[in-house]
């Protein structure tokens, strides 16, 4: 019994939207995009969308930020069948120090005082929400 790796030629029905031709991927990805806004809102951004090209899971851009500036970086990701996935993460500027009292002796209690204000901290930048009800 012969296996054919490959469909022939003759075999190739020449209809629809997709061919034999190969899809340009990467790790099966067809197209990101990224969008870059000074807010802390968890709206999906509508418009302002930048294709990352050429195709890559790596993106950067200098933007000057300053004290207290918010920016939320978004990417979107389409596979080869049209699937897509929308992931943020947020950053704030913050450039104060923490402050930590130390006591009078070894036995009292230390304070630590964070540099962020109350509420929720989230220790990391790689911290990703995701987005499925596009």
């Amino acid at each position: 019994m012969y296996c054919y790796r490959f469909v022939a030629d003759k075999l190739d029905d020449n209809e629809g939207g997709r061919s034999r031709t190969a899809i340009r991927n990467y790790r099966g990805i067809v197209k990101f995009e990224v969008n870059w806004e000074h807010s802390v809102s968890e709206q999906v951004p509508t418009r302002g969308w930048e294709n990352v090209n050429p195709l890559n899971d790596e993106v950067s851009k200098q933007t000057p930020l300053v004290e207290g500036d918010r920016l939320r970086v978004w990417v979107r990701a389409t596979d080869s069948v049209g699937n897509i996935k929308v992931d943020s993460t947020f950053i704030e500027i913050d450039g104060s120090s923490p402050s930590i009292s130390t006591g009078n002796n070894l036995n009292s209690e230390h304070n630590l005082k964070l540099n962020v204000k109350c509420g929720e901290f989230r220790h990391s930048s790689r911290y990703i929400k995701h987005y499925d009800n596009l």
